[in-house]
């Protein structure tokens, strides 16, 4: 189940696309955080309830549960920490070249990795708050 639909959305099989994007228009491009619903359900009779739009979409809240919402979010928050760590410099290290003086050319390179930096930083930001709110609704489900 879990390896045809990575196959529908071009993570697996022939030819795969295994870049994705975070930040922009979509928070988590579609077809990663359909990918990480699917792999972490622990019911597969759940998933084949739901089509691939609904589980492509951040906009749905928990199609797979408070649990497996709260799980593939914080994958992509690690996956966020992960590709900050590929980064040669912290944003701090980057101000501070800037501030030193540089050339025009270094100036751009350097103001570019800020911004990239900072999409990545905005989007564990938003994870963050919707893990938490997630996490208060199934505090508030179990005690009720």
């Amino acid at each position: 189940m879990a390896e045809r639909l990575l196959c529908q959305l071009n993570l697996d099989g022939e030819a795969p696309l295994l870049k994705v994007c975070l930040g922009g228009s979509e928070l988590v491009e579609g077809r990663l955080l359909a990918a990480l619903r699917v792999v972490l359900a622990s019911d597969v009779e759940t998933v084949q309830k739901h089509d691939l739009n609904t589980l492509k979409s951040i906009d749905v809240e928990a199609p797979l549960g408070i649990a497996n919402e709260v799980a593939a979010f914080r994958t992509v928050i690690a996956l966020c920490v992960i590709a900050l760590g590929h980064f040669p410099t912290k944003i701090m290290e980057d101000e501070s070249l800037l501030q030193k003086g540089v050339s025009d050319s270094t100036e751009l390179a350097i103001q570019f990795r800020i911004q990239k930096k900072s999409v990545i930083i905005d989007v564990m930001r938003d994870l963050t708050r919707r893990v938490k709110l997630l996490s208060s609704k199934e505090t508030a489900t179990a005690q009720g």
